[in-house]
């Protein structure tokens, strides 16, 4: 896992309030736009961290399986799977059967069509998860260890251009320390961002993750 996590809030998830995250991490704390599109069951559409407390974990790994298709938008697999790590967090038992069907998944999809999306799906959530207090040791303890990032990558050579899996990328890579790899895909996500597409209301609805990044790669872009 990359050196990355920082300080976190130690909140509760079985308490009902906002699960331990990195503060303001942007696999987490920020939702997609994603319409009336099908996704794990949540509390309100507009919150970040909006669990209902009915749900029953024990579906997590199999309803969230069961969402990403392999006719699911890239963007719709990205919430899915950030509700998914929230529910996860602080049940090792839910974390546990989550990953064991993701990792499973990948490996079953080995040189098919469908690799492309499970690698997507196995490397977008283990980035996630690590940025949940629980998250981090379970994920760094996986054998063989897991690179997220190196997985959406993949994901990317295969699939081609994406200009959602790009924005995923950039997500992942949203730190000091990557900024120019951040950027490289934020750019081409923009390239890509029909006006009126989810992706576009994503980027607006986050604007304050990006401040002047956007209009900066925007301008940089129109030259």
């Amino acid at each position: 896992m990359h050196s990355r996590i920082g300080r976190t809030l130690a909140v509760s998830l079985v308490a009902l309030v906002p699960a331990a995250v990195q503060a303001g991490s942007p696999l987490v704390c920020f939702p997609m736009a994603i319409g009336t599109a099908p996704s794990l069951a949540w509390g309100s559409e507009s919150g970040w961290n909006a669990p209902r407390p009915e749900y029953d974990r024990a579906r997590l790994a199999d309803d969230t399986l069961a969402l990403l298709s392999p006719q699911t938008p890239v963007l719709v697999r990205m919430e899915t799977l950030r509700r998914a790590v929230l529910y996860a967090s602080g049940d090792a038992v839910a974390a546990r059967n989550l990953f064991d069907a993701l990792r499973g998944r990948a490996r079953l999809a080995s040189g098919g069509k469908k690799e492309p999306l499970a690698r997507f799906d196995l490397g977008y959530a283990v980035e996630a998860y690590g940025a949940t207090r629980h998250g981090l040791d379970r994920v760094a303890s996986a054998n063989p260890a897991e690179d997220g990032y190196a997985l959406v990558r993949q994901a990317l050579a295969a699939r081609g251009p994406d200009a959602q899996m790009e924005y995923a990328a950039a997500l992942i890579t949203c730190d000091r320390t990557r900024r120019s790899l951040s950027d490289r895909h934020l750019e081409a996500a923009l390239a890509g961002a029909r006006a009126g597409s989810d992706l576009a209301l994503t980027l607006a609805a986050h604007q304050r993750l990006w401040g002047d990044r956007l209009e900066g790669l925007r301008a940089a872009a129109s030259r």
